[in-house]
């Protein structure tokens, strides 16, 4: 392989997904955990929290990591654009009674916790943009 493509680092940008991951788990559950604590007694349930994980976490992982990929900018204008990005898989929680303490789950993982800029150097960040490139287009070429 040429020493210019963009899946040389592969390996670098899997492992920036692997702690994006590991890092908005542990947001969510310390989430979870301030949800819980500030239900009441009888509303505390456990049970529906894996669904919110995929509806909210999946989707919030997936924005980050692509934004991550295809911002070049770094700090506050990078944070600032990602918090209103991790809004976007929070728009049915009024309608579900939750209190708004997810919203600053997203914040604090946005301006606080998120790796930025998330490839690095700008080397590594262009080629993490052409490899998300090939593969939107790689699956769009797929779809029927």
């Amino acid at each position: 392989m040429d020493e210019s493509t963009p899946w040389r680092n592969l390996g670098v940008i899997g492992l920036r997904f692997v702690d994006l991951v590991l890092r908005y788990a542990i947001t969510f559950v310390v989430t979870l955990a301030a949800v819980e604590a500030s239900l009441p007694a009888d509303m505390r349930s456990m049970e529906g929290w894996p669904g919110l994980f995929v509806l909210i976490g999946v989707p919030s992982i997936l924005i980050s990591f692509a934004y991550g990929l295809a911002s070049t900018r770094a700090g506050a204008a990078f944070r600032g654009r990602l918090a209103g990005l991790l809004f976007l898989p929070l728009w049915f929680l009024p309608f579900l009674g939750i209190p708004l303490i997810p919203v600053m789950g997203q914040l604090f993982l946005a301006l606080c916790v998120m790796r930025v800029p998330l490839l690095g150097p700008p080397q590594l960040r262009r080629q993490g943009r052409v490899a998300l490139t090939a593969v939107v287009r790689g699956i769009s070429r797929s779809s029927p």
